[in-house]
């Protein structure tokens, strides 16, 4: 098994509040690297396209950039300063 292989698991977070989930995404984007694969799974409404654009917009460095919902996106790509997300 590969060392990346290892490192993936399952974890399951309730956030509070919009604030809580933009720090998430602050966290996760910091700490992504080319390759990685983040996949959510949630109730309707539950904040993962709102979680997934957040980390999308801290990866470009850009907090105003326009991301359509990847809920029906089945590949979007964007270039950020770290790189092909």
């Amino acid at each position: 098994m590969t060392d990346e292989v290892s490192r993936a698991g399952t974890h399951r977070l309730q956030l509070d509040d919009e604030a809580a989930t933009l720090r998430l995404a602050a966290d996760l984007a910091a700490i992504l690297k080319p390759g990685d694969i983040v996949a959510l799974s949630g109730h309707l409404g539950a904040g993962k396209s709102m979680l997934a654009r957040a980390i999308l917009r801290e990866l470009a460095e850009d907090p105003r950039l326009e991301a359509p919902s990847p809920t029906f996106t089945l590949v979007q790509s964007y270039e950020t300063p770290r790189g092909t997300v």
